[in-house]
This record gives C-alpha cells, structure tokens and sequence, in this order.
C-alpha cells in the first residue's frame, strides 16, 4: 500500500484553502475601507474643533471655498491646529464659508455610498452625491 494523498484530497484541500483565503480577503478589505473613513471623520471633528476655536477669538469663521489644505491654512498659520488633516487616500476635503457665520466641511466616505470621490468645491448642497458625509457648524 502506498502513502500519500491522493488527486481528490489534494484538490479538496486546496479549494478550501482558497476558499478561506478569498473570505478573509474581503473581510481585510472592507476593514482597510472602515478604518480610512474613521479616519475622515476624526479630521472632520479635529477640524470643526479649529473652526470653533479661531471663531471664539475672531467671532467669525474664514470665509472661503475649496479644498480645505488650500483654505484653512490660516488655522495651521495661527496656531489652531498643528498640521492640516489629509485624507488616507488623496482624496480631498472640502470647506465652504461664504458669509463667515456658517460653514460647512465634506469628505467622501468609502463605505457611505456609491459616489465618485469627489466632492466638488461646494459642498453646502446636501443632494451633492458625491459628498456623502458632512459637518458644520453647530
């Protein structure tokens, strides 16, 4: 009698392995996806923070639209904010203030929809599809 595995077992074996495999890819992925959009949303918050703050002193926020590293570089310049969030796909955030008493800040969120990753330079409309999370000012 011979010892080793036969065809079957060996085919067997390994369609479960790439089963098992392909599974944990998915779930990897979809984690990577979680995990950047925690992301955006923390950057949002730490920017409402800094508009909040330079607000309190100025008693309006910059007035401005756009992206948001080309926007609120004042924040990083006085002091309210170390260093201008960037997001963990080199998409961009966006920032509109057009009266200096309300603003709004976008983002494009991976897992929230199926839009294109660009939220376009004004992200006040909420049927902006493209922009699928936003914050402003309380």
């Amino acid at each position: 009698m011979k010892k080793g595995f036969t065809l079957i077992e060996l085919l067997v074996s390994i369609t479960i392995i790439l089963l098992l495999t392909s599974v944990g890819v998915v779930y990897y992925t979809g984690a990577q996806k979680r995990a950047r959009d925690s992301k955006r949303q923390a950057d949002l918050e730490q920017l409402r923070s800094a508009l909040e703050m330079y607000r309190n002193d100025e008693d309006v926020y910059p007035t401005a639209n756009g992206t948001v590293a080309a926007t609120l570089t004042v924040l990083e310049t006085l002091g309210y904010i170390n260093d201008l969030p960037t997001d963990p796909k080199d998409y961009s955030y966006h920032y509109t203030s057009s009266d200096g008493y309300a603003y709004y800040l976008c983002a494009f969120l991976e897992t929230g929809g199926s839009g294109a990753p660009d939220c376009g330079n004004d992200c006040s409309a909420p049927e902006d599809a493209d922009c699928n999370y936003q914050v402003n000012n309380p």
